[in-house]
């Protein structure tokens, strides 16, 4: 904004302090001075002359100068807001190039600015517009671009958290149902418990029962007798003896049978059959609820279109309509990888259309081509396949499996896929591996995929337990 004066900055300094005016009064001779130089002055004097034309004042208190004050107050804001040079009080006009500057006319003729560069502000001010511009538009690109990599961590880790919560709600199904089990259990072997107690407590409380039935009788004879022999009087005595004698002569009970140490250890609790082995018969009878899967789905790189079930040995591709077509393959793999040894997997496939079997290395996994490290057995519409990356052929299949076992000689370097209910061969891959490999299970179907689980067998031979995995 331009100034609402053309007047340089000496011509508003007070005569006295040589700053701008501060609070200006105006005295009869017309000149101003500020109020506070004025009666420092005038003290310092003694007497009430101008400072500036010795002009005699009448009044000690001459009035305000208030357009002077506003002009000076204006002045002061736009030489503080930079617009207006503080050594010249003129305006900036020019743009010193070299310095990177806003100086005045007076500035530029001035030896610090000598033999410098200057450019009209307007025209240097539209140049750094541009720049600053141009500054602001690459950082609102960062910013958006910091501002997705935020909400993508965001998303991981609200997609962690919502995984720990479900998993979290999994580990406690699983531990519930174990924990039921075995107060199911529990309660079995204390009821076991309950009824022997019973039972052989029945047989004594029948012989104390008994035994006190023939106490009482005699102890109550016992009493007749002594009450009579209490009698003082020989005749009382005599009147009495008849019905003390018939009592006296009431025949004795058969002395009880005596309790022998046999007798007494046979009938204690069998505590060891109820306490031996408790735990681990109690592992045994878990295998009604347990089951053991050979490859278990790792989620985390399942296919958004597929869902896995709780357990994580089955899988399925949803058949939502909403969730839009992603590319790659609608696979997921097992958790664990192998380098070595045998292993086999059985995969109840049913009547899903379309599927696919095999492993995969974990290199193509890391490059992201797939196709580099797959071996795979494909079922498209009844139509079967082999794929690996050296060879792909079409099967002549004339019998389509419902379960298949995938069997894996790492060592030996043979991927063989056999039909489980007749254990016919379906095809094997040889070949030389050198990565880990993972299981690898596809489907398109909504008709699920399962793992299935091998049965289990508890083998006792003398001191040694074992369990054995049925194959």
């Amino acid at each position: 904004m331009a100034p609402t004066w053309s007047t340089p900055r000496d011509e508003l300094s007070c005569p006295v302090c040589m700053e701008v005016f501060k609070d200006p009064v105006l005295l009869p001779c017309s000149h101003s001075v500020c109020n506070t130089c004025v009666k420092t002055w005038w003290q310092t004097n003694g007497n009430r002359l101008c400072p500036v034309c010795k002009t005699a004042s009448v009044t000690n208190t001459p009035p305000r100068n208030l357009a002077l004050r506003n002009l000076c107050e204006a002045f002061l804001l736009e030489e503080e807001s930079g617009v207006v040079c503080r050594l010249h009080g003129e305006r900036l006009k020019l743009f010193c190039l070299d310095h990177q500057t806003p100086v005045c006319v007076v500035c530029r003729d001035s030896t610090q600015h000598a033999n410098h560069h200057f450019s009209p502000v307007d025209e240097a001010a539209t140049s750094h517009r541009e720049d600053l511009r141009r500054h602001v538009t690459r950082s609102r690109v960062k910013v958006k671009l910091f501002n997705g990599v935020k909400l993508d961590l965001e998303k991981a880790d609200e997609g962690i958290r919502n995984q720990a919560l479900a998993t979290e709600t999994d580990i406690t199904n699983e531990f519930n149902v174990l924990v039921q089990f075995l107060m199911l259990d529990k309660e079995f072997r204390i009821a076991a418990l309950k009824e022997e107690e019973t039972r052989k407590r029945k047989v004594f409380e029948d012989k104390i029962a008994g035994l006190t039935g023939e106490i009482n009788a005699l102890e109550r004879t016992i009493t007749t007798i002594e009450d009579g022999l209490r009698e003082d009087d020989d005749a009382s005595l005599l009147l009495n003896v008849g019905a003390l004698t018939r009592a006296a002569e009431r025949p004795l009970p058969d002395d009880p049978e005596q309790l022998t140490e046999a007798q007494v250890r046979e009938a204690r609790i069998d505590v060891a059959k109820h306490l031996g082995n408790m735990t681990f018969n109690a592992w045994c009878k878990m295998k009604q609820i347990v089951s053991y899967t050979p490859v278990i789905l790792n989620p985390n790189t399942a296919h958004p279109k597929l869902e896995l079930s709780e357990g994580l040995t089955s899988l399925r591709c949803r058949p939502d309509p909403a969730l839009k077509w992603i590319k790659g393959h609608c696979c997921a793999l097992g958790s664990e990888g192998f380098t070595s040894g045998r292993h086999h997997w059985d995969v109840e496939v049913g009547r899903n259309q379309v599927w696919a079997l095999g492993v995969l290395a974990q290199d193509a996994q890391k490059m992201e081509n797939v196709v580099s490290g797959l071996w795979m057995l494909r079922c498209d519409e009844g139509t079967f396949s082999v794929f690996s990356p050296s060879r792909r052929s079409v099967l002549p299949l004339k019998e389509r499996p419902r379960r298949v076992r995938v069997q894996l000689d790492w060592g030996s370097g043979t991927l063989s896929f056999l039909d489980r209910d007749t254990e016919a061969p379906i095809y094997t891959f040889t070949h030389t591996f050198t990565d880990r490999l993972f299981p690898y299970i596809n489907t398109w179907d909504s008709l699920p995929l399962k793992m299935l689980p091998v049965d289990l067998t508890v083998i006792i031979e003398a001191s040694n337990v074992m369990v054995q995995l049925k194959k």
